[in-house]
C-alpha cells in the first residue's frame, strides 16, 4: 500500500558531492542517493516498464536467508568503509584531527546509522588509524565469511531484473579494492587519445604519450 516514492532531506546527497570533491568514493552512498532520485521519477518509470517485457526471474530462485544475511553484512561493512574513508579524507585535507574511534563509539546512540558493527568498528578505528576498515584484520574475516553471499544475491537480482543499486555497488567497490590492476590503464590510454592528457608507465616514471600522438611510447614526453 506504500507508493514507491522516497523522498531525502539532503544529507546523502552533500555527501556524495563532498566525497567527489576530496575524491574519496562512496560509491554505495551514491547508489542510494541515485535509486531515490530514481524512485521520483515514477511516471518515466511505468513508461519504461510498459515499453519493455516485465520481469520474468524470481529472486528466490536459489538464494537463501543466509545469503540475504551475508550480503546485508558485507554491504554495511563496505559502506561504512567509504563513509570513515571520506571523514578520514576531510581531517587530513583540513587538518581536522577527527576522533575516528570517538566518532564511532557517538553513532552507536540516538543516530540513524547506528550498528552493532560500531562498537567493533571503534576498536579498529583505534588499533589501525588511517587504514580502510574492511582491510582491518576484525573486518577482513567477516568478509571473507560474507562476501560471497553479497556476490550471489546482487548477481540473482540482477538475472531477476530486480534493481538492488547500493548491493552491487558494495560489490563493485570490493572487487576495486581488491583488484592488484584494474582497467584504468585503458581509460588513462582514451584520456591521452582524445585529450593529450599523458599517463604513467608501469616500468618507469614520467608522463609518457601515445604514438598516436606522434610520440614514441618508449619516450618520455614533456607535453599535454
Amino acid at each position: 500500500v506504500i507508493l514507491d516514492r522516497a523522498g531525502q532531506k539532503g544529507t546523502g546527497r552533500w555527501t556524495v558531492i563532498e566525497s567527489q570533491m576530496l575524491g574519496a568514493p562512496v560509491p554505495v552512498i551514491e547508489a542510494a542517493v541515485g535509486a531515490r532520485n530514481m524512485s521520483a521519477m515514477r511516471d518515466l518509470r511505468l513508461q519504461g516498464a510498459s515499453l519493455y517485457q516485465p520481469r520474468t526471474g524470481r529472486l528466490d530462485d536459489g538464494l537463501t536467508v543466509q545469503d540475504l544475511e551475508q550480503a546485508l553484512i558485507a554491504g554495511k561493512i563496505l559502506c561504512y568503509a567509504q563513509g570513515f574513508d571520506l571523514l578520514y579524507r576531510a581531517s587530513t585535507d583540513f587538518g581536522w584531527s577527527l576522533p575516528m574511534p570517538g566518532i564511532a563509539e557517538i553513532w552507536r546512540e540516538g543516530c540513524i546509522i547506528r550498528s552493532a558493527m560500531l562498537n567493533d568498528m571503534a576498536a579498529s578505528l583505534r588499533d589501525s588509524p588511517g587504514t580502510n576498515l574492511a582491510l582491518a584484520d576484525h573486518f577482513r574475516a567477516l568478509m571473507d565469511r560474507n562476501i560471497e553471499g553479497l556476490r550471489k544475491t546482487a548477481l540473482a537480482a540482477q538475472a531477476a531484473r530486480l534493481p538492488v543499486p547500493a548491493l552491487a555497488a558494495a560489490l563493485a567497490y570490493f572487487d576495486t579494492l581488491t583488484c592488484e590492476r584494474t582497467t584504468a590503464n585503458m581509460l588513462q590510454a582514451q584520456r591521452d587519445y582524445f585529450g593529450a592528457h599523458g599517463f604513467e608507465r608501469i616500468d618507469g616514471e614520467g608522463e609518457h604519450h601515445g604514438p598516436w600522438h606522434g610520440h614514441d611510447l618508449d619516450r618520455n614526453s614533456s607535453q599535454g
